[in-house]
């Protein structure tokens, strides 16, 4: 599959860049988690989280926004502000936080949210939150981290028509965009790295052992951005539930190579590296991770075989 771009998703995309090396060029923080909520603040202010309502630019449009900001060594809340709240919740404030069942358990970008989305016992709700209302939680994974200090003193409204089917796919795809856009980041980040370091008197991408790795997480990456477009362009769940498989399935091959390869530098804070994998790790682990997605994609394509699964 190749996708080709309209001329509107063009021209979004191009705007989408030019403040993507606007935020490239600030200085870089020797600290694992950047957070830039100016980021967000200027994502929101031009409008760029409503492309999903856009029917020339629609679902991948939103997408691509995930990908090509997942490339930053900022981070920013992204998935539910493009993927989800345009249909799901267009008026509640951004950031937004999803909590799936669990809603104890550590979720990223919860300590900057403004609402927090909630999925449970098959009911969507949400809630409007304040800093006082999470606890932040100290992780290695460049997310901020956080978990909510009492639930159920929270005023939740219930979200009426919200389909969870339809919730559950715009995060699978959100998820591998995510994943698909840092791995592109980190691998661009190596990529140079083996240009310029030089072994035995020859830069260490010029061995072919190395070059032929490389080569195999490229076509991991690329393989993952397409899943990610294609799914987001159907919208179905073999396919939303397939795009989420793969990259989480490839995350972890493809890092273990780029930090081989990048050697020591690839964990100190003065290099990006570390930030993009770590996050790759958490990525990895949402919905239940590529074990339960493979499932899914089995029970969609083939539902007269469900007997014995779990979805």
């Amino acid at each position: 599959m190749r996708f080709e771009p309209n001329d509107d998703q063009r021209a979004f995309l191009d705007a989408v860049g030019k403040l993507v090396e606007r935020q490239r060029a600030e200085p870089p923080v020797p600290e694992r988690l950047q957070y830039s909520s100016g980021l967000e603040h200027a994502l929101e202010e031009a409008g760029f989280f409503e492309c999903m309502a856009i029917d020339e630019l629609g679902s991948v449009a939103a997408a691509s926004l995930v990908m090509e900001l997942a490339r930053l060594p900022q981070c920013a809340e992204t998935v539910a502000s493009a993927l989800v709240a345009p249909w799901l919740c267009p008026t509640l404030p951004r950031p937004h936080a999803l909590v799936w069942e669990r809603s104890d358990a550590p979720v990223r970008f919860l300590p900057v949210a403004q609402t927090v989305i909630r999925i449970r016992d098959g009911q969507v709700e949400a809630a409007r939150i304040t800093p006082a209302d999470v606890k932040p939680v100290d992780s290695l994974f460049a997310y901020p981290m956080g978990a909510l200090r009492s639930p159920e003193s929270l005023t939740w409204e219930p979200l009426p028509g919200a389909d969870i089917a339809r919730l559950r796919n715009a995060w699978r795809v959100g998820i591998a965009a995510e994943i698909a856009g840092c791995l592109d980041a980190a691998l661009d980040s190596v990529l140079e790295h083996v240009k310029e370091r030089r072994q035995f008197g020859r830069p260490l991408g010029a061995f072919q052992a190395v070059a032929q790795r490389l080569a195999e997480c490229a076509t991991l990456v690329e393989g993952a951005k397409w899943l990610a477009l294609h799914a987001a362009s159907s919208g179905t769940t073999l396919d939303a539930a397939a795009a989420a498989a793969y990259a989480q399935d490839v995350a972890t091959r493809v890092a273990y190579d780029l930090h081989q390869f990048m050697g020591a530098m690839g964990l100190t804070l003065e290099h990006p590296l570390h930030r993009w994998t770590y996050r790759t790790k958490l990525l990895r682990s949402e919905l239940g991770g590529p074990e339960r997605q493979f499932v899914s994609a089995a029970q969609a394509a083939w539902p007269q075989q469900q007997e014995g699964c779990v979805s």
